[in-house]
């Protein structure tokens, strides 16, 4: 059931494109609630500003598993061909979720305007001063005696001790989105709802299943000796890929000296990725969690598809190092020689998500089924988190005693497959937010771009 709030007004004039797609409830009670705010078309020169979607989930899809849940999705239509601006954006969609008032909350009779204490934001300072402008709220960059209604911080919770007004971190996340909890946790409702978490590759755990992960292959490979996989070796709290590398067998893996005190997560290779100009390429998209009770998920509009720099090959002994071709980090391929810097959101090494799926949509698929099925894959990831979630949230904030309500934005990268399928890479706490470029097409309008590792 939907409390009355200004979030109506995000619902208004859409035409429902009622999907079917399942998620396994976290829980008995009120469903996830989703904002699709991301474009399920190709962009277009309309120019005229588009309103705001709410998707909700409805208690149950169809009779399968217990526990599931349907979310109708409503798609947006096309997006203004102005650049968007993936990264502000998740920050402006906090806004919409907490109230109208342009900027101004009411308080003793009056209005005031939203306080923003951002004296702990180590990061994404830029594209929070941007939209703080935008919203017409107060920062407070060195602190306020008195209490603020939001806290900014840069890496935890913990960065500061709050007792009321909201945090821009849940407690425990940064813990669940590393790659061996986040695998862990996949895994878990893989073994219960193996074809609605499908979009997660097999997982194995370092040291401690690096037997089991040998017999699994061998075994097999028994089976059928035509099969020769690839694997992906990525540290548990490597970031910007750091120490990520391809091996063939499991008996390449680097198992002296790193692996007891790094543990990793080894996965197998995604065959058959989605080719742009011969390139392979990833998405990031920025999901907002602003509630685990009732879970409430709002989506980007827009995202960044980040390229390699190297035309794609399938993987082969002679190929697997050459990480310009098979990984997609921005912050790897920014020092290749072949990256290309371009202001246009349709070009270069970094483009525009709704770009993509503007070419997309020139060439016949239906572009409304690929973005349902991302929708699917983010909703169904928070499911899944949310459990161990609510018992971090217990532990700091328990209830009856004072303590703020949290929020947060993740990014999650996703790759599409040859046949449109989304698989979800991994998820990222604390997504970069760095500005690269900053446009203003209109009066009194900040379109950006970010940049990602």
């Amino acid at each position: 059931m939907w409390r009355s709030s200004p979030e109506r007004e995000l619902a208004a004039s859409w035409e429902a494109d009622a999907a079917a797609g399942r998620a396994p409830a976290a829980e008995a009670g009120e469903p996830p609630r989703v904002d699709a705010g991301a474009a399920g078309e190709p962009e277009r020169p309309a120019r005229e500003e588009q309103p705001k979607a709410v998707l909700q989930a409805p208690a149950r899809p169809r009779a399968a598993e217990e526990g599931d849940a349907r979310v109708a999705r409503r798609l947006p239509p096309a997006l203004p061909l102005a650049p968007p601006r993936p990264a502000a954006r998740a920050l402006c969609q906090l806004a919409k979720a907490r109230g109208r008032g342009r900027g101004y909350r009411r308080g003793s009779g009056s209005l005031r305007p939203v306080t923003v204490d951002s004296s702990k934001a180590r990061t994404s300072l830029d594209a929070l001063k941007i939209s703080l402008r935008q919203l017409r709220w107060k920062e407070f960059p060195f602190g306020r005696r008195l209490p603020c209604d939001i806290y900014w911080h840069g890496v935890s919770f913990h960065d500061n001790d709050i007792l009321s007004g909201q945090v821009n971190k849940f407690p425990g996340m940064t813990e669940m989105v590393r790659k061996i909890t986040l695998s862990r946790a996949l895994r878990i409702m893989q073994n219960l709802f193996p074809e609605e978490y499908n979009f997660y590759p097999r997982s194995w755990i370092l040291p401690e299943e690096f037997q089991l992960f040998v017999a699994q292959v061998r075994m097999v490979k028994d089976g059928d000796p035509s099969w020769k996989p690839t694997f992906i070796v990525k540290p548990d709290g490597g970031c910007q890929g750091d120490g990520i590398y391809l091996i063939k067998d499991p008996n390449d893996i680097r198992l002296t000296g790193t692996l007891q005190s790094r543990p990793a997560v080894v996965q197998e290779y995604i065959y058959k990725p989605l080719l742009i100009d011969k390139l392979k390429f990833d998405i990031r998209l920025y999901v907002l969690l602003k509630s685990l009770d009732p879970l409430e998920i709002y989506i980007a509009k827009d995202g960044l598809s980040r390229f390699c720099t190297e035309p794609y090959q399938e993987p082969n002994p002679q190929n697997l190092h050459h990480v310009f071709m098979h990984l997609t980090n921005y912050s790897l391929n920014i020092h290749s020689g072949k990256f290309i810097h371009s202001d246009s959101a349709s070009t270069g090494s970094k483009r525009t998500f709704s770009s993509i799926l503007c070419r997309l949509s020139s060439k016949g698929v239906d572009i409304k089924k690929v973005w349902s099925d991302i929708i699917s894959l983010v909703i169904k990831t928070v499911i899944a988190l949310t459990p161990e979630l609510k018992v971090f949230y217990q532990s700091d904030i328990p209830t009856g005693r004072p303590g703020p309500t949290c929020f947060q934005i993740l990014g999650f990268d996703i790759l599409l497959m040859k046949s449109l399928k989304p698989m979800l890479l991994e998820v990222n706490a604390n997504p970069s937010m760095r500005i690269e470029h900053e446009y203003e097409p209109f009066p009194r309008s900040h379109l950006i771009q970010s940049e990602h590792a």
